[in-house]
């Protein structure tokens, strides 16, 4: 697995909600690894629906708010205003490893870009977590960082692959994409013509044969 040209989702990938901006929503103490592991099991939950976005959304705060052995009634109505209120403050847990990861990645001479479905904010987070930029800066350089939000299209359609693509100069065939997602991630770089890699610390994918698996970023940037 030694591709040159990597491309990266943001969510579930590099970055994660917070465990404060949770614990805060629901009155409780949630550590990090509980918030990390609780979107793990969200997005399972999210990949088994039937593609509606409502859909989508209840059953991910559902499975979010069982992983955290909350019985409730009001705490997915809690999770719901705390998950549409922005990216900026809540997206900002990074996933344990990946920065570390991502750095060995761009020592290791792999050119890099970011595909994320987000709200027009995911370049200033990235940048404020010192995670990476497009050029020189505190974090890792990549060559794009394509927000759906910017673009006007969102995964999984295959056009919004396309934009980070071009500043690669390298034809699809030649990519992975690293997303948490079989619906956005799989499915999208697919129809790109990109190899999909799917981010699945907690190994709950049901589909292990339709497509690869990888645990940690780690493991990337170690083949």
């Amino acid at each position: 697995m030694a591709e040159s040209f990597v491309l990266l989702d943001v969510g579930g990938v590099l970055l994660v909600p917070h465990a404060s901006e949770i614990s805060s929503a629901l009155d409780l103490d949630v550590t990090p690894d509980l918030a990390e592991r609780a979107h793990y099991h969200g997005t399972a939950a999210l990949d088994a629906t039937d593609g509606s976005q409502p859909a989508e959304r209840d059953a991910y705060l559902a499975a979010y708010v069982r992983s955290l052995g909350i019985d409730r009634p009001t705490a997915i109505r809690d999770l719901q205003r705390l998950f549409s209120a922005g990216n900026l403050t809540l997206w900002r847990q990074q996933v344990e490893g990946s920065f570390e990861a991502l750095q060995r990645l761009g020592r290791a001479g792999r050119r890099l870009a970011i595909v994320s479905n987000s709200d027009g904010t995911v370049e200033e987070q990235l940048r404020r977590g010192q995670i990476c930029q497009v050029g020189e800066g505190l974090g890792v350089p990549v060559l794009a960082i394509i927000d759906s939000g910017v673009v006007g299209v969102s995964k999984p359609a295959a056009e919004i692959f396309r934009h980070a693509i071009e500043p690669l100069g390298v034809e699809a065939a030649a990519c992975i994409y690293v997303g948490d997602t079989v619906r956005y991630d799989v499915m999208g770089a697919r129809a790109a013509g990109i190899r999909p890699l799917h981010f699945d610390p907690y190994a709950l994918c049901p589909r292990r044969e339709d497509h690869a698996h990888v645990r940690r970023l780690g493991d990337l940037a170690s083949s």
